[in-house]
């Protein structure tokens, strides 16, 4: 194995490029290490290394590399989404045992001592720690910490069954483990969705535990309650919101009013990530009634993948692709680009709602790939809405201001966070219930 210390820079994170096979990758964890900075050499108060192994070979054998790499003393973070749920109860049970850590299955996204690995946007260090079961979340949460001034301390993603009764919480509990003993987070951020009622208590319950304020998004929650020194939320902004405020910053997040509403008919929305998909899902369900979706939360429907889509419905290609092995739609937004085409033919559809995800790793202009699109849609049916909520910051390569710019120029409304997106969504069909 080779090892990759994080590189000297200026704050922000920085870039992991071209990642060999997952065995041939380590990152390391060292607590108490600013971002871009690294312990002085000779530092007998340096704490030693915490190597991490990036996995991404495909699921059948990353549970076996995972194996490995926890035999070798190293954490492990997995990328690939497709790990059989008793292998991934194993691992963390194995991890667990060992005071190791497992991020994922289906950890697509990091930050470790400034160091972004897989899809991550650049955002400022900060002394807020964000923990997260999927992806997309955790770079909502992040990315609305910069744009509030506060910048990130790490980003864990712990992988989107964590919270089930299966997995139990295992690493989102050994992640805030970390959280409690790195000097140089002050506050957590903790961003779940697809828990049981036991998970998201034992998540929370850790959250807690750390001994640093706290706020939590349990997406579309209800009937949860915190515990002491949590500020609990079902939508990621206003979870971010509460740690900021608890951080010493007045944030604002601008309203995203309607200037009018169009004919009556449903909303459609049509994801390239799950947490944002579920958010929406959770919204819409709140103001509109029935909504079904692939990754639901709140008061939203399962979706079967068979059943045929009708009404109010959020679609969450992330989950398509990793059932079907077909390439993610951070990288390949072709298929959105066909389902908003496919869905300019389905005239109860009012409002098509879309999310934009930057950063390092991703589509290198996601937003202009879908504007042609999106500019036929609105040519085709005048009385049609495009609602879009563009996750990322102005040092992503991509570049924030210039993503928003290709969905104005299409015709599109542009929200300042992604439940403010579903918020606008529903506000454009609900005067025409």
């Amino acid at each position: 194995m080779t090892s990759a210390p994080p590189p000297a820079g200026t704050g922000s994170v920085q870039e992991v490029e071209d990642l060999p096979q997952a065995d041939d990758v380590v990152v390391e964890l060292r607590p108490g290490v600013a971002a871009g900075e690294s312990p002085a050499a000779g530092d007998d108060a340096a704490p030693e290394a915490d190597a991490l192994a990036v996995i991404g070979v495909p699921g059948a054998f990353a549970a076996l590399e995972g194996h490995r790499a926890l035999s070798a003393g190293s954490n492990v973070m997995l990328l690939t989404g497709d790990v059989v749920l008793a292998d991934e109860v194993a691992l963390k049970r194995r991890a667990a045992d060992a005071g190791r850590l497992v991020l994922g299955p289906g950890s697509d996204t990091a930050i470790i001592d400034g160091v972004g690995i897989g899809i991550a946007n650049v955002v400022a260090a900060g002394r807020i720690g964000v923990v997260a079961t999927s992806g997309s979340g955790a770079q909502e949460a992040s990315v609305l910490l910069d744009r509030f001034g506060l910048g990130v301390s790490r980003v864990l993603v712990t992988g989107p069954r964590d919270l089930t009764d299966e997995v139990g919480a295992a690493s989102s509990i050994a992640a805030m483990r970390r959280m409690a003993d790195d000097p140089l987070t002050d506050a957590v951020v903790l961003v779940a969705e697809g828990f049981s009622a036991r998970g998201a208590e034992a998540a929370l319950a850790a959250l807690a535990a750390c001994g640093k304020p706290g706020s939590a998004c349990m997406l579309g929650a209800e009937g949860l309650s915190a515990p002491d020194g949590v500020e609990l939320h079902g939508v990621i902004d206003q979870a971010v919101v509460a740690a900021a405020r608890r951080a010493g910053a007045r944030p604002v997040i601008p309203a995203a009013e309607p200037t009018g509403w169009v004919s009556a008919g449903h909303v459609r929305g049509i994801f390239s990530g799950s947490a944002l998909c579920a958010e929406a899902a959770a919204v819409l369900a709140a103001r509109l009634g029935r909504v079904v979706s692939n990754t639901p939360a709140g008061a939203a429907e399962y979706l079967d993948p068979r059943d045929v889509v009708r009404g109010n419905a959020c679609l969450d290609l992330q989950a398509e692709s990793t059932a079907h092995g077909t390439p993610h739609p951070l990288l390949d937004p072709s298929r959105r680009v066909g389902l908003i085409g496919d869905t300019v033919s389905d005239q109860t559809v009012a409002v098509i709602l879309l999310d934009i995800i930057l950063g390092r790793g991703a589509h290198p202009d996601p937003a202009g790939a879908l504007a042609p699109a999106i500019a036929d849609a609105l040519q085709a049916r005048p009385s049609l809405q495009v609602v879009a909520h563009v996750c990322g910051t102005e040092a992503d390569p991509q570049v924030l201001s210039r993503q928003e710019d290709h969905l104005t120029r299409a015709g599109a409304r542009v929200a300042p966070t992604s439940a403010q997106a579903a918020r606008l969504a529903a506000a454009l069909v609900r005067p025409a219930r």
